[in-house]
């Protein structure tokens, strides 16, 4: 399993989230704007989307929403600085 280590949410609702195993990926989760749902309405707002944090390696919001890992490996950018 993909484990996340750490998570920051950006003002334009991405988030950079850093993996055990060194990489660190950009997610753009605008997409959310366009679910509807409970666990997903509340995170339409930036102040309760910022509130992202990691629970057992996984990127998720106190609603409840969380982003499944193969998801976010495959839909997430890698920006992993190399030496």
């Amino acid at each position: 399993m993909i484990n996340a280590i750490s998570v920051v949410a950006s003002e334009d609702f991405f988030i950079v989230v850093n993996l055990e195993d060194g990489r660190t990926l950009k997610l753009d989760m605008n997409f959310i704007k366009h679910e509807a749902g409970y666990v997903v309405e509340a995170i339409h707002n930036l102040e309760e989307f910022k509130k992202v944090f990691i629970k057992n390696g996984i990127v998720s919001w106190p609603s409840g929403y969380d982003i499944d890992p193969y998801f976010l490996e495959a839909q997430g950018l890698n920006i992993t600085k190399t030496a």
